[in-house]
């Protein structure tokens, strides 16, 4: 029978004998209603007692040999504490990249081997022994990157290890496993000559945006979440509103509710228009575009409304200010209308900080987001996200968050804030802190990363922003890392390549097109980096990364039908670009002897595209770097469209008696640099380079894209 381990959670005394402490393991001899006869595990002795099972945790074997490799009853039950950190640890095998304590400092390494030390039988337990961890230490290796001695590798137990990187062969690179569950997001195909279409479809599914001509309709709930007569005429816009069009209504619970006007039309039984409309987010007893037994356009489930065409009106959060502003009704004493002016303020929305104003509000000391108590991670991921971008304002008006306070706080103490007043003080970033559910928030040192996950994905349940097809399946993220294989290191790469690299490598796609894109480059705790310098590139092309979607043949540019990974790493080939073939070429290059135990594969295409239609370009905008060198984060922003409209921001510039100093300040020379690096591959002495321009390049740590285009639907 299959022994159960387990460690104690509580102090437990035990008659005549002293008291069992927290961290203590063992393994069940019997088992009683609420008590466990047990064996305590003391490496070289054993100790038969009865224990409350209240006071036990149960661990499986394998997280027990990782236990007792820690001779800290503390340090046991701090780990087991830390359990997203504790699991990857458990789930550790070879060429995994994880951070060490050695020597009092984080060394980052690669799992050599799994051992298992000690001696069997002498606790009576003569399957269970420690499990320690041969790590090829990284700091100390040629180049920078791998340690090759001839003596054997240290040896670490699970109480040393501090971050884990689970390969890619055994789990997707990108974290998306912690989003199971998360709400699928809405396609959403632009209505301009700008944008295209890339879902996938089918000949049983029409494109959305195709009007049928209605047959009937049917009263339900998608005919009756409208109150009738919710907004005043004065307030609708003179255009009228069409399909593709941003609008907003009122549900029938009196909450706003945003979305795009799919269809419109006279259903059968009415003699006025209605139209159908895409909601942002999903509401209770909604439709999916169907309305009877007629479809009138897609959409996922409970995001789908039918209204009167009247009841609707535009998107009041994308319409310029009036310009004027009522009188009071009677008078009232200054103080109090500037209190009640400042209070409307903070809740209306505030649009984006414009190119025009930016270093009018922005630009000196105490400017921007206030630091305090190591909030750099937050202060300058808020900063990069909100000042210039409508990327993420979705989750601003997201009707149905699970924490409406925290989506309050963030709208209104520091969003709107910042964009009206170019500055939040750091006690308003402090009641977001202590929202988040952890205290460790308010006071340690913490990713970005780890800030969104917790934000978007735990606090708030947004809709993840990435969707990535891996292994015939999608999976759900909000950020995508970069992870490479070793022998695909090159000297100075650019955003564009790592992740084309990292995409081919671990065959994944996007699913859809991202409204924002977060990449994180390939760079392990505060010290390791792959790259000692990293191009930004200032648009990112994901044609060639989007899952059925038309390509273009790397040679003759007709529709490309192969892809093959091993052509990516030819250097015959030009470097640096997805290769992808007609089938007329991919017999070309394959016939050379060196490329025939090439393996290329299939690229799924929608199947109604014409092969003599010229293949859309998709691309993305680069709008804010964060960066790091040891443990501060800073960051880069583009605040407009101008090709040098760049600013420096950091949250902790100087400090001035118990105060934390922001700074922001204007740096066009970075503009240039990356104009110049559009061209081709660039050279770059760091001894000559412009300050900002050398830190740009050798301490971003992520990068954040957005496709303007989609970011106001999403």
């Amino acid at each position: 029978m299959e022994k159960k381990f387990f460690i104690v959670t509580r102090p437990q005394p035990i008659s005549g004998r002293k008291t069992i402490e927290k961290g203590t393991m063992g393994c069940v001899e019997k088992e009683m209603e609420e008590e466990v006869i047990c064996t305590l595990i003391n490496y070289s002795s054993k100790l038969g007692c009865k224990l409350k099972k209240d006071n036990l945790q149960l661990i499986s074997r394998h997280e027990a040999q990782l236990l007792i490799s820690t001779d800290s009853l503390a340090k046991r039950l701090e780990l087991l504490q830390n359990w997203k950190l504790f699991s990857a640890i458990s789930a550790l095998q070879e060429n995994d990249l994880v951070v060490v304590r050695h020597k009092n400092e984080e060394t980052p390494g690669l799992v050599k081997r799994l051992l298992e030390k000690g001696k069997k039988g002498s606790n009576g337990l003569d399957v269970l022994k420690p499990m320690v961890f041969e790590v090829e230490l990284l700091q100390e290796a040629e180049r920078g990157y791998f340690q090759s001695r001839g003596s054997a590798y240290p040896v670490f137990n699970a109480g040393d290890i501090l971050q884990v990187s689970l390969d890619d062969r055994r789990k997707p690179t990108f974290k998306a496993d912690e989003y199971k569950g998360a709400q699928k997001q809405r396609d959403l195909g632009r209505q301009n000559s700008d944008s295209h279409d890339v879902r996938r479809q089918t000949p049983e599914r029409p494109s959305p945006h195709a009007a049928l001509s209605p047959t009937a309709a049917v009263e339900n709930g998608g005919l009756k979440r409208v109150v009738s007569g919710g907004f005043p005429q004065s307030a609708l816009q003179t255009k009228p509103l069409e399909l593709g069009s941003l609008t907003e209504l009122q549900a029938s619970n009196g909450a706003t509710v945003h979305g795009v006007v799919r269809w419109i039309g006279v259903p059968e039984g009415k003699t006025e228009n209605w139209a159908g409309v895409e909601l942002d987010y999903e509401l209770k007893d909604c439709l999916d575009g169907q309305l009877g037994s007629q479809r009138y356009f897609y959409c996922d489930k409970n995001k789908g409304m039918f209204v009167k065409l009247r009841d609707l009106r535009p998107d009041s959060r994308f319409l310029p200010a009036p310009n004027y502003k009522e009188p009071p009704c009677y008078p009232e004493p200054q103080a109090a209308a500037e209190r009640r002016f400042e209070a409307d303020s903070r809740n209306e929305d505030a649009p984006p900080i414009p190119e025009s104003s930016a270093l009018q509000l922005l630009e000196g000391r105490m400017k921007g987001i206030q630091g305090h108590y190591n909030s750099c991670y937050l202060d300058s991921a808020l900063f990069s996200l909100f000042s210039f971008s409508l990327a993420l304002d979705s989750v601003l008006h997201c009707p149905v968050v699970s924490e409406e306070l925290i989506q309050s706080v963030l709208r209104r103490d520091i969003v709107n804030q910042l964009r009206r007043q170019g500055f939040v003080p750091a006690e308003n970033i402090m009641k977001l802190r202590q929202l988040l559910g952890c205290d460790s928030f308010t006071f340690e040192e913490k990713d970005p990363e780890e800030f969104l996950s917790v934000l978007l994905h735990q606090v708030l349940s947004v809709d993840p922003l990435l969707k990535i097809r891996s292994n015939e399946k999608t999976q759900d993220c909000y950020s995508y890392q970069i992870i490479l294989e070793r022998e695909e290191a090159v000297s100075v790469p650019s955003v564009q390549l790592l992740l084309e690299r990292s995409f081919l490598s671990c065959d994944l796609k996007f699913e859809e097109i991202p409204s924002c894109l977060i990449i994180q480059m390939p760079r392990f705790g505060k010290k390791f980096k792959m790259f000692p310098k990293i191009i930004p590139s200032t648009e990112l092309d994901i044609t060639d990364l989007l899952y059925n979607t038309p390509r273009e043949c790397f040679i003759c540019g007709a529709l490309a039908e192969l892809e093959c990974y091993q052509c990516l790493r030819d250097p015959r080939l030009t470097p640096g670009m997805i290769k992808q073939y007609c089938q007329l070429c991919d017999k070309q290059v394959h016939s050379h002897r060196q490329r025939q135990d090439h393996q290329p594969r299939e690229i799924s295409l929608p199947w109604d595209f014409p092969a003599s239609t010229p293949v859309p370009r998709q691309k993305m905008e680069l709008f804010a770097v964060l960066c790091i060198e040891t443990s501060h984060y800073v960051s880069f922003v583009k605040y407009g469209p101008g090709r040098n409209s760049w600013l420096f921001f950091d949250s902790m510039a100087d400090r001035r008696g118990n105060e934390n100093i922001p700074e922001i300040k204007a740096c066009p020379q970075v503009g240039e640099f990356l104009s110049q690096s559009e061209k081709g591959p660039v050279d770059v002495e760091l001894g000559c380079a412009d300050m900002f321009v050398k830190r740009l390049l050798c301490d971003s740590y992520m990068f954040m894209y957005q496709c303007p285009a989609l970011s106001l639907y999403r």
